[in-house]
């Protein structure tokens, strides 16, 4: 094992090695992208050491209200996703990189994104996501068009003001502990408004982030506007940036968790009625996502495994995306497509839907390990049958998107999303032999899995089956669902969920009188 302190300057130099590429990337332009690929791979290497059993370093800076960093078992899931995402995007833009300092933007983004899933501090996780979402408003504008313009405004509009507000949170949870360490979280006096008030704050900001419920309602204009290459990192692995310390809190805070699996259930449920519904392809990835996103709060313990999975899945799907000739689903699978892109379409859908044994299959399998109680208002057999049902829900919404006619020849028009797909297919397959992996698939399994995407795929044959008979009817615009993308929407959404959240958590924590008045004669 190597000496604490050696381990904390490497950890270090490797955090900084982004920033410090980018900036030389400005002045050697021609050394961008051998600078990236060096950054991803020290990254991949990182995630690597700390997926290997007892691999912790722990790094503090300036005491208690300084910096402190911790690469662990919950941040290695996710610096794998960021270097895999990252590395596909970097090899699709290999021959034809976009216009502008791409490049140099794709490195601070995979910098800022690894200081997110390290920071233990809430000023560190707030520079590092500020950092991310300032990135991300660069590379939406790649293009310069009017409607990416506002789009890409507005994405900074809403991630700017709910990190305000989850810095007001932080402050006041200061207040309280002494500390901005998430730590210094299991030590809250039970029963404080103020303290809920700051936790529901520092929760809002990093929902938003991670794009879960309606304070995720940003995503589908996002992603339908901005170049297919975004789209896949801010799908696959911008909204990790804030689940990863949301796990981080749901560990830390046990008796919170009903608060988490509430706001889980309803973006996988809220994720999968606008999926099933939309007809634009990258729209329908993007509901996909907040939905997704739901899923990985159910069961904190794997919710890193349940990331990766979607994410890799997810970052080859638009990847993919954005060389079909439609993205229209109602001409979905009219046009071939080259069977190195469909494999892609066909691996990515199947992953996420859960096919054994894709990589996806096993991130779903953590969900069978989800506890069944301890949900205030849930019977426990209620919440047992409703879990397969969404996973059937998932199945539909990805069966829409397998119904594609295969071309000859085998150009590979997509080869990160390539690249993302063969990774499903080997972690899968390797993973009953990597170190802690999961057994191979029983029989039972097997057959429970194949029966959810056969449910799935009825699912979807009873839509299209309905859909003809509806429409002709003259009932379509009845049943449209209600618009909740406007910009007052997002902000009346975050407004929903930030009082939601504070009620949920008063709910757990009764209100002591005698805290009241410590808190009005501290506030005064």
């Amino acid at each position: 094992m190597a000496d604490p302190t050696t381990l904390d300057a490497w950890l270090i130099a490797w955090l900084l090695l982004p920033f410090l590429a980018a900036f030389s990337s400005a002045l050697l332009p021609r050394l961008a992208r051998s600078l990236a690929l060096v950054c991803v791979l020290t990254t991949l290497a990182w995630g690597v050491w700390a997926s290997l059993p007892g691999r912790q370093v722990l790094f503090e800076l300036i005491g208690s209200l300084g910096v402190q960093l911790q690469l662990d078992g919950v941040a290695a899931p996710f610096l794998l996703l960021n270097a895999l995402v990252v590395l596909a995007v970097l090899v699709d833009s290999w021959r034809q990189p976009p216009p502008g300092p791409f490049l140099l933007l794709l490195m601070v983004l995979l910098g800022g994104l690894n200081s997110s899933f390290l920071a233990t501090d809430l000023v560190s996780l707030y520079v590092a996501l500020e950092v991310v979402g300032i990135t991300a408003f660069l590379l939406i504008l790649q293009s310069r068009e009017p409607r990416q313009l506002w789009i890409a405004l507005r994405y900074l509009l809403v991630g700017n003001g709910v990190m305000t507000l989850f810095l007001i949170g932080s402050g006041l949870l200061y207040l309280y502990t002494g500390s901005f360490r998430l730590q210094s979280l299991q030590e809250l006096p039970p029963g404080s408004t103020t303290l809920a008030v700051g936790l529901a704050l520092v929760m809002l900001g990093l929902l938003t982030k991670a794009g879960v419920f309606l304070s995720g309602l940003w995503l589908p204009q996002t992603h339908a506007e901005a170049p297919a290459q975004v789209s896949a990192l801010l799908s696959g692995v911008v909204v990790a940036g804030g689940i990863c310390p949301l796990l981080r809190l749901a560990l830390l805070l046990p008796a919170q968790q009903p608060v988490f699996t509430w706001v889980g259930l309803a973006s996988v449920l809220l994720g999968l009625v606008y999926a099933l519904g939309d007809g634009d392809l990258k729209r329908l990835l993007a509901w996909s996502t907040l939905s997704q996103m739901g899923f990985a709060l159910l069961n904190p313990a794997a919710g890193g495994l349940f990331v990766l999975g979607h994410g890799v899945a997810k970052g080859a799907l638009f990847l993919a995306a954005g060389k079909v000739p439609s993205r229209d689903l109602s001409l979905w699978g009219q046009q071939p497509l080259a069977p190195a892109l469909g494999l892609t379409v066909l691996v990515g859908a199947l992953s996420i839907a859960g096919a054994p044994p894709l990589l996806g299959y096993y991130s779903k399998a953590t969900l069978e390990t989800l506890p069944l109680t301890g949900i205030p208002g849930l019977p426990v057999h209620l919440l047992g049958w409703l879990l397969p049902l969404l996973m059937v829900g998932t199945a539909a919404v990805y069966a829409r998107i397998c119904w594609l006619p295969l071309g000859a020849g085998w150009q590979v028009p997509a080869p990160g999303g390539l690249l993302l797909a063969l990774v499903l297919v080997l972690v899968g397959l390797l993973a009953p032999l990597l170190p802690g992996g999961s057994p191979f698939p029983s029989t039972a399994a097997l057959g429970k899995g194949l029966g959810v995407l056969a449910a799935g795929a009825a699912v979807e044959a009873l839509r299209r089956g309905l859909r003809r008979p509806v429409t002709a009817l003259g009932f379509r615009h009845r049943l449209r669902l209600p618009n909740l993308e406007s910009l007052i929407d997002l902000l009346g959404a975050l407004a929903v969920v930030g009082a939601g959240l504070q009620l949920l958590l008063l709910r757990l924590q009764p209100v002591s009188t005698d805290l009241l008045l410590v808190e009005a004669l501290c506030l005064a």
